[in-house]
Order: structure tokens, then sequence, then C-alpha cells
């Protein structure tokens, strides 16, 4: 199969999820650059004609009405050319507006939805009725848990052509806590923004310290939020128990995992926009690592995290109860060292990286067919 994937950000650290599927599957083509993608793997752009990025940021500003069709145009004759067997494409916009390019050259496109793109208000509004376009020409929608799957079928997703795989883990990478030898840290990784929650992570962990003045929490990862969040952590008066050490690479949240006796995160649903997570791949880190979690009932997370068994979920907004189980882990070693193991037995059984590639990688193969089969 010749594959062709076609994402927004080649750069986004917090992408890593794509950045897997590429890794893995080996495309033969990648297009990325935005949400309408144009440049090759090798940086070259599509745009095939004399001074063709002036040309094209040209058009793009001055006349953008113009934009879809000028892109539609290059990008069908790239498909054209290189005739790739199925397209790939990350995030319901990008499909969007590959759509009309694949339909022209005659290949089959596969949309992996991530989670903003199915549920956050000003997404859905804008490409609602483009959605319906896509999901009538897709041969086959990919989403990460089953809540997404849920939402992309009331937006009128044909159920047959839906299908649940959620993200990997490389449980080989992330391994080696013991959370029951562990002092007391407590880890969360992700980005600083309204969906993660970081400030209810950091008035949760405030709450464990009348009980456990000795617990740290460290927090990596950048955002919108982490200003505001070093703004928190001054006004109550934190700074010798909390560290925010930034964007870290995957190796070095592995060492962190190794260290810690549990792994937090506050998820929810932005209430002002509506956008939530798909699976979040720091919570399967860190099970995979042999961290308990302490988490909230939300999106896949749910699903990755078996409350009482592999850590504890608490309703979104409450930070209280969140702070609640953060203390039984502290208070409790035993018990945090054997919902880590039973976390990570969780990982390799359902959630293997080999394994979820694999399922994708199945898909794809059965979109590619004459006239697409269900998987």
């Amino acid at each position: 199969m010749k594959l062709c994937i076609a994402y927004p950000n080649k750069n986004s650290y917090s992408e890593t999820f794509i950045h897997n599927q590429i890794a893995y599957l080996k495309p033969a083509l990648t297009l990325s650059g935005g949400w309408r993608p144009y440049r090759t793997a090798d940086g070259d752009t599509i745009i095939r004609m004399p001074l063709a990025e002036p040309v094209r940021v040209g058009v793009k500003r001055m006349v953008s009405a113009l934009y879809p069709a000028f892109y539609t145009h290059f990008l069908t004759r790239y498909l054209k050319e290189n005739r790739p067997d199925v397209v790939l494409a990350e995030y319901g916009p990008t499909a969007c507006n590959v759509m009309a390019a694949c339909k022209r050259a005659n290949v089959p496109l596969v949309v992996h939805f991530h989670g903003f793109d199915a549920v956050e208000k000003e997404t859905i509004k804008m490409f609602e009725t483009r959605y319906r376009q896509l999901f009538v020409q897709a041969r086959a929608i990919v989403a990460v848990s089953n809540d997404m799957v849920e939402q992309l079928i009331r937006l009128g997703a044909d159920p047959q052509k839906v299908h649940r795989n959620p993200y990997g883990v490389e449980t080989k990478l992330f391994s080696g806590a013991e959370p029951e030898k562990a002092e007391k840290l407590i880890v969360t990784v992700g980005r600083f923004t309204a969906k993660k929650a970081p400030q209810l992570t950091i008035r949760a962990f405030d709450k464990v310290l009348d009980r456990h003045p000795d617990a740290r929490l460290v927090m990596i990862g950048g955002g919108e939020l982490l200003e505001s969040c070093k703004k928190l952590v001054d006004e109550l008066q934190l700074k010798y128990a909390v560290q925010l050490v930034g964007v870290k690479t995957a190796a070095e949240i592995a060492e962190w995992h190794k260290k810690a006796r549990l792994f937090a995160q506050h998820s929810m649903v932005n209430p002002v926009n509506g956008d939530s997570e798909g699976t979040p791949n720091t919570v399967l880190e860190a099970s995979a690592a042999g961290l308990p979690i302490v988490s909230t009932r939300h999106a896949g997370i749910k699903e990755a995290v078996e409350h009482g068994v592999t850590g504890f979920l608490v309703e979104e907004g409450d930070f209280q109860g969140m702070a609640k189980y953060m203390i039984q882990l502290l208070d409790e070693p035993e018990l945090a060292g054997e919902l880590g193991r039973t976390a990570r037995r969780k990982m390799i059984s359902e959630y293997e990286m080999s394994d979820r590639i694999n399922a994708l990688n199945e898909i794809l193969e059965r979109a590619h067919g004459p006239a697409g089969t269900s998987v």
C-alpha cells in the first residue's frame, strides 16, 4: 500500500500521536504545512509554478476566496502524479480541505479525528456541512474513543464507517516506575490549556500539602495557561513544592515517571468552546510506565483508566475529590504499586503501539480496496 499522510503541524511537540503514526506506518508520501498541507517530507511545495511560494501566499491573503480552488488544483495534480493508494488525513478540517482533490484524483480518503475537531463549537459550526460531505466520501473514519465515535455519528457519520482505534503507547520506552518505593512525587504532563485544566491540578495539590507537606508536584509542558499557572503557584505560596519544568522529550518524561508515586491530570470540557480530549497520550504513557492515575471521567480517559483498578477518576471540576485520591496514594504506597502494575498490564494488553498501528493499517488497507470494505 502506497500511503500518503496529510497533517497540519510538522513541528508540533504535543502531537506525538501523528508523529508515531508516521514513524510506524512509514508512508511513501507526507504533506504538511497547515490545514491545507502543501509541503512534502523534503520541504518542497506541491505548488509547481515560478515563484510558487510568493504566489501561494499572495493568493491566500489577497484573493482568499480563490485559494481553495487554487490549492485543490495543485493537490489534484500531485496526487495524480504520485498515485497513492490512500490518503490518511489527520483531523477533520484537513480532510475537508483535501477531499475535493482526492475525489478528482480518484484516491480513497480516510479521516482520523483526534479531539477538538469532533467537538469544539466553532469548528463544528464552520465545518458541519462539509463534514456531512466528508462522511459520504470518506472510506473510513477513525476515532480514538467511544465518546468520539458517538459524537461523529451524531454529526452524521455512517456507524459502519466509524472505527474506534485509540492511540498506542511504546511500553518499552515507558516502563520502570516503582511507585511503592518512590518519594511523594506527583507528575503531570501536557499542554497548559483549558481542556487539561492545569490550574485545578495545582489547587488539588494545594490540598494534598495539608496532609503531606513533603509532597512535590512536577508539571511538564508549555502552553497558553503556563503564565497564569505560575501566578497561581505564587499566590498559593507553593513555589517550594511545585516545579514547572517546561517541555521535555519522551525519554526525559519517561525518567520522571520512574521517580514518581502517581500521575495526575484534570482533563475537562472547555466551558467556553466545548473543546475536549480524545484519549490523552500522557495518561497512556504514565500507565505504561507503571504509575497509578488520578484523573477525570472525561472522553477516552474513562476507557484507559479503570476506577479503583488502575487509578482513580473524579468528575470534571472536582479538584477536592482529586486531592482525596492523591492523598490516598501517598498514604498507601503499596496500593500505588498495585494499581500501577495493573495499569501497565492494561496498556500492554489494550494499548500497545504495534497493536494499535496494526489496527490502523488494517483500516487503511481495507479502505483502498475496490469499494472500501468495513473493518
